[in-house]
């Protein structure tokens, strides 16, 4: 069977984007700096030429088949989303009272005395990004032996970019780096793993049941706006595996682990990712909880 859909939508600013203002104290190289997020119609914005939030707007196309050959059942899809005048949240943009400092940047500097800053970050309408994407799910059932078996097999594969420029008026010339920054962008391509496969095999026999549950995550990068500090974190497997026993229709008794292997992310490097205040695992790289391995025991009771 096939299928195919097409649609355009927008989405309005959250309250939030539209009149979230405060500051936030953050720690940089053991020091404190206070940073403040502006309205988009306050005067920092305006000197900056960060125009009134409007929508998003979105073109998608999906198309996918699925077929049933007896045991096995399959399913791929593919999509394609674009996104015009994405909001984003602004790198920090820094005023200055030096004697050949604009008056921009003096008024800016001065704006951000009186908040008790020492930057100023927006939520603007900057960039277009494009989003294409694969998912594939196969799914395998039969008899094993007196008990039953069941397999499934999903894998996603999907890639956000930025195209064409950052969205920043005259105002911001020379400043399309602070506008969208590199830490900005590397959250929205590669912060998240571009590909998730997931194989689970589920064999029930008379009153038992065993569950086992390979999940990859793909490898991510830091989001950083030190070049020094890049780093990529490879891709991991973690393994969840569960025994379960019904003493009759009503109570169950399931034992297990999540993360058997005791699996985590790769450390961030000392001196620096660690140096620049990151924890030992990446706060701004995401695969999978750094928990660690996760050993339970539940009984169930059904009325």
């Amino acid at each position: 069977m096939l299928r195919a859909a097409a649609s355009t939508g927008f989405r309005a600013p959250s309250l939030h984007q539209l009149y979230f203002s405060a500051t936030s104290s953050l720690f940089l190289d053991g020091a404190i700096s206070n940073s403040e997020t502006f309205t988009n119609d306050s005067r920092a914005a305006k000197l900056l030429g960060i125009p009134q939030l409007n929508e998003e707007k979105s073109k998608s196309v999906s198309a996918g088949a699925t077929a049933n050959w007896g045991k096995f059942k399959l399913s791929v899809d593919g999509y394609f989303i674009r996104i015009d005048d994405r909001i984003i949240y602004t790198g920090s943009f820094t005023g200055s009272n030096a004697a050949n400092a604009s008056a921009q940047d003096k008024e800016i500097y001065e704006l951000l005395q009186q908040a008790n800053a020492t930057s100023a970050r927006f939520f603007a309408n900057a960039i277009d990004t494009e989003t294409k994407g694969i998912d594939v799910v196969l799914t395998y059932q039969d008899r094993l032996g007196a008990g039953k078996l069941r397999g499934d097999l999903s894998a996603t594969f999907s890639k956000t970019n930025v195209v064409g420029d950052v969205h920043a008026s005259d105002l911001l010339k020379g400043k399309e780096s602070t506008y969208f920054d590199r830490s900005s962008r590397i959250y929205l391509e590669s912060a998240i793993p571009r590909t998730k496969i997931n194989l689970s095999m589920n064999y029930s026999l008379d009153k038992w049941n065993v569950y086992l549950r390979n999940v990859y995550f793909g490898e991510v990068d830091a989001a950083t706006n030190t070049v020094a500090d890049s780093q990529t974190f490879s891709g991991k497997v973690v393994t969840d595996l569960s025994f379960g026993y019904a003493f009759n229709k009503n109570i169950s008794l399931t034992i297990g682990a999540n993360n058997l292997f005791d699996i985590y992310p790769d450390e961030t490097k000392i001196g620096g990712n660690r140096g620049a205040g990151y924890f030992v695992y990446s706060r701004t790289g995401q695969q999978f909880g750094t928990g660690g391995r996760f050993a339970f025991a539940r009984l169930s009771l059904s009325l």
